[in-house]
């Protein structure tokens, strides 16, 4: 199916300027609704064998980094053994679960990759991520106060968030939420920053009731992963370096600091992609009343404007769960991730064209930006990021 371009619409009237933009919007939205149709088309056998071998390469690359751990602490395949095992947990979190929980495999009808009910290798529980990440980060992306995931509550990244003193320590809170990414998106779920921030005495109630409401499960599944992680495989790994002669203490040991490695580095690396999709400099925030009335091309315009892609190669863009197409991902949440690589630059021309900014750049310019951001809105003032949902004039 060929996109279908703006010049096949009927010329709007002279002099009016609404019903233009209007006219422009439809085009732009046209133009990305016949790309996804055209794509998910395509998509069937070939997407499914990808996903099956990713699943089972996750699986070999968690064995072999376990193997290899079995070994001291100080020895060079330990520290192999730990980055192999993280290198899985990556791509458990972002290529596998992240993308099977936006539904992207469902036609499958194969329960191992069915987004409703499969549950990741992270703290924070299923229910609790597809509302807070699918539905409001997705939906009403970078929209201040009802996106959350703008600064995970807790970040101030532009001057449309007001300025307030616990703002002050965001560097160093920033810093500590990196090693413990997994832990600190199951508490911010919770939205336990609002008790912080909340002076209305019925608001803080409602908060607090939603507190009680979810920790049961997210308790729950805090024990799962230290149960897994810091007790059951340890405990195996000491009882196999028994069986080998080399003692308990030192099988049991090597797993254990193994695996809080592993999850260290995992986490940092999430961190890092997460927030170079999002929060770089030159990304667009907006208010309620942007979103009022909204159409698809206003939506699909505002998740371009909301995020930033990250040039990458094959390997790259495996690590990032090709969340190094953000852009494609928000515009098509539910199309296997694999194919965003062959659909962005058609994505790119198609912004191009209507005058929209296509946003991207290298990891290595991304994340200094980032930085900044985080330690410059630290303190009162600087600019806004808010944009209004528009396509440029002509």
């Amino acid at each position: 199916m060929a996109p279908a371009s703006h010049a096949m619409l009927p010329a709007p009237r002279m002099g009016d300027a609404a019903v233009n933009a209007d006219m422009r919007l439809a085009a732009f939205a046209a133009e990305l609704d016949a790309l996804k149709a055209e794509t998910m088309a395509q998509v069937g056998e070939r997407d499914a064998r990808y996903v099956v071998a990713l699943l089972w390469a996750i699986r070999g690359l968690e064995t072999l980094g376990r193997i290899l751990l079995l070994g001291a602490p100080w020895w060079p395949t330990w520290w192999l053994g730990a980055a192999i095992l993280s290198v899985s947990k990556v791509l458990q979190s972002g290529e596998f679960a992240h993308n099977v929980m936006h539904g992207q495999y469902d036609w499958m009808n194969d329960p191992r990759f069915e987004g409703k009910t499969h549950d990741w290798d992270l703290a924070c529980t299923k229910e609790d991520w597809r509302h807070s990440h699918n539905f409001l980060h997705h939906h009403y992306t970078n929209v201040i106060g009802l996106d959350r995931d703008f600064g995970y509550g807790a970040i101030r990244l532009s001057a449309d968030v007001p300025w307030e003193p616990r703002h002050l320590i965001q560097l160093p809170y920033a810093l500590i939420g990196a090693f413990v990414f997994e832990w600190a998106i199951g508490v911010y779920n919770m939205e336990l920053e609002r008790l912080l921030i909340e002076r209305d005495a019925a608001t803080r109630a409602q908060v607090k009731a939603r507190i009680k409401a979810l920790w049961p499960n997210y308790r729950a599944k805090i024990w799962r992963q230290v149960k897994k992680d810091y007790l059951l495989w340890p405990v195996v790994g000491g009882l196999v370096s028994w069986a080998l002669g080399a003692g308990f203490a030192q099988g049991w040991l090597a797993i254990l600091l193994g695996h809080a490695m592993a999850n260290v580095m995992r986490n940092i690396w999430n961190f890092i992609v997460i927030f170079c999709g999002h929060f770089p400099d030159g990304v667009a925030t907006f208010e309620r009343e942007d979103i009022a009335g909204e159409t698809r091309g206003h939506w699909y315009l505002r998740q371009v404007m909301g995020s930033v892609n990250i040039r990458s190669g094959f390997v790259m863009q495996m690590l990032t769960g090709h969340l190094s197409h953000q852009i494609e991902h928000h515009l098509f949440p539910d199309m296997p991730s694999r194919r965003y690589v062959d659909i962005a630059p058609r994505v790119r021309d198609i912004c191009q064209r209507h005058g929209v900014r296509y946003n991207e750049g290298g990891l290595l310019s991304l994340w200094p930006s980032v930085a900044w951001l985080i330690l410059r809105y630290t303190f009162p003032g600087g600019q806004r990021a808010r944009r209004a949902v528009a396509l440029p004039t002509r």
